[in-house]
């Protein structure tokens, strides 16, 4: 009885798979991130074309942005997941992780993020399809998360 418990606890260190992968995960959006803000910066700076039309600059920042985002959510679910399953860790209060559903709620966040910023970026295409289209298909899984979120979670 003593190895199995043993067994079962030995095994939360599986967990270090996907948390290592999140962090690498992060660490790729970071990099690609920044890659992406430089370039940018420099097609903006010195005049290259697709970089001078106000909506373009506006989505383009959005969707570096969002990379940065996407990456501090992945850092923190890993933060987390160590946290929740190997040891604590010494983090400011405001970054420790209690409890799973915590990490749902960071889940749940970027879910409505995604979809947000794909739209803004179909708002600034030409489209040859009404937009109310899309609209309707990002609004509805939206409001099934916010449900979730404000219903299922707390």
């Amino acid at each position: 009885m003593i190895r199995f418990v043993k067994l079962i606890a030995g095994m939360r260190f599986f967990v270090l798979i996907p948390i290592i992968g999140l962090s690498i995960a992060a660490d790729i959006l970071f990099v690609r991130g920044g890659i992406d803000l430089v370039y940018f910066l420099w097609k903006l700076i010195f005049g290259i074309e697709g970089a001078d039309t106000p909506g373009g600059i506006i989505v383009h920042i959005v969707e570096i942005v969002h990379f940065f985002l996407v990456g501090t959510v992945l850092f923190l679910t890993s933060f987390g997941l160590y946290e929740l399953f190997i040891q604590p860790l010494p983090l400011p209060p405001w970054l420790k992780t209690h409890n799973i559903e915590e990490l749902e709620l960071n889940l749940v966040g970027l879910t409505v993020v995604v979809p947000a910023v794909n739209f803004l970026s179909v708002i600034f295409e030409q489209q040859e399809v009404n937009l109310a289209v899309y609209g309707i298909g990002y609004a509805l899984p939206i409001a099934a998360l916010a449900y979730f979120r404000r219903y299922v979670l707390v």
